[in-house]
């Protein structure tokens, strides 16, 4: 039997809970108030984020007039998964990933408007309108991708906007016209040129990589052209948010010669889930970062049901350990390496299967992050 997750669906209990901690919230700050004192007055600043942190985020956002400092900060998040309604219906949108809570998303008919939106908050701001977006007369097979990272070491957004061609050849070795955007600057700049080709697709029901956050980089899945003899070499390439640049590492010899795979990350090591020749998927670990030799196989995924599975795409790792998959674009599978057992069926209750295979999927957390631009929908 299959187990289902719930969204949005609240059981009395549930709701009596919720109640009773709004009342505690209310009197709280009430009584703060009334003594003239702020929250950071009686606790330290580390303490105050610690205890906010564990409030939901619409209690939160009741309070921001009153501790506006603290709930601006991007240091501020939260991690429970919600159910959300987005204004851009009549739009239309396409959502290139999210990070800490904030999507980058593209709207269908205005190719040129990019922009960030924090549906915890409702804030929304539009990229620059001199942030390239697409070429006026675009080459065959050619499309603009756009991804959306964290610098930790300044505390800032970017989003990084790639040129992607549907074919590689060797005429596409060097990538050219590469910029990212600060969000912490509101500024974009063109960096150097690339010489690796990313894997991706900017198609939600094909296979494409968002990027792996890891270490404050992002990383995919590439080649990295050698010489005219040799080709393409297979590598993952990274991007340092912190310094714009790109760099590449080795991947363990044993997936070069196998055409599924993918990249993602377990824990806190990058990984590679790819399938080998039983039709299995194998689960290597980079244990220690940037070291080609520390790639250790981890576990492997023999299941049946699985066996059948062409394209595979790991969503995240559970709080107890279970891996959280996404297979030919329109079935979700619970994997728990520990025990060898796995529970697969449609797990989120509510969501047809043709909207699991028509639509893109990517891992949201609510936050608090502020996008500065006090615009709100």
């Amino acid at each position: 039997m299959s187990e289902e997750i719930s969204i949005n669906m609240a059981t009395p209990q549930e709701e009596e809970a919720k109640r009773k901690r709004e009342t505690t919230l209310k009197s709280i700050w009430n009584d703060i108030r009334k003594r003239g004192k702020t929250l950071s007055f009686v606790f330290s600043n580390d303490i105050t984020r610690e205890i906010l942190s564990r409030v939901p985020v619409e209690d939160l956002l009741r309070f921001k007039v009153i501790y506006c400092e603290i709930l601006s900060s991007s240091s501020l998040t939260l991690s429970r998964a919600v159910k959300i309604d987005h204004p851009f219906k009549s739009a239309g949108i396409h959502v290139y990933g999210s990070c800490n809570g904030i999507f980058l998303i593209r709207f269908f008919h205005q190719f040129h408007r990019i922009g960030l939106w924090n549906p915890s908050t409702r804030e929304y701001k539009d990229l620059p309108q001199n942030f390239p977006k697409y070429p006026k007369h675009p080459p065959p097979f050619f499309e603009v991708v756009f991804w959306l990272g964290y610098d930790a070491s300044r505390d800032d957004y970017k989003v990084i906007r790639y040129p992607y061609y549907h074919k590689y050849s060797i005429s596409w070795a060097i990538m050219s016209d590469v910029y990212v955007y600060s969000l912490r600057t509101n500024s974009c700049k063109k960096i150097q040129d690339v010489p690796y080709y990313i894997f991706g697709s900017v198609y939600p029901n094909l296979s494409c990589d968002d990027g792996i956050m890891l270490n404050s980089a992002l990383h995919w899945l590439g080649r990295h052209f050698l010489d005219s003899e040799s080709g393409f070499s297979l590598i993952i390439v990274s991007f340092d948010l912190a310094s714009d640049e790109f760099k590449n590492l080795q991947v363990p010899d044993v997936v070069l010669d196998t055409k599924l795979k993918r990249l993602g990350v377990f824990e806190e090591c990058l990984s590679i889930y790819h399938v080998n020749k039983d039709n299995c998927i194998d689960v290597f670990m980079m244990k220690e970062y940037g070291m080609k030799e520390s790639w250790t196989k981890k576990f492997s995924i023999t299941d049946q049901p699985i066996q059948c599975m062409r394209i595979f795409k790991p969503m995240c790792v559970t709080k107890d350990g279970k891996l959280l998959v996404l297979w030919n674009h329109k079935d979700l599978a619970l994997y728990d390496p520990k025990h060898g057992g796995r529970r697969c069926s449609n797990l989120i209750h509510g969501i047809p299967r043709n909207v699991l295979e028509h639509c893109g999927t990517c891992i949201y957390v609510n936050s608090l992050v502020s996008l500065g631009a006090n615009t709100y929908m």
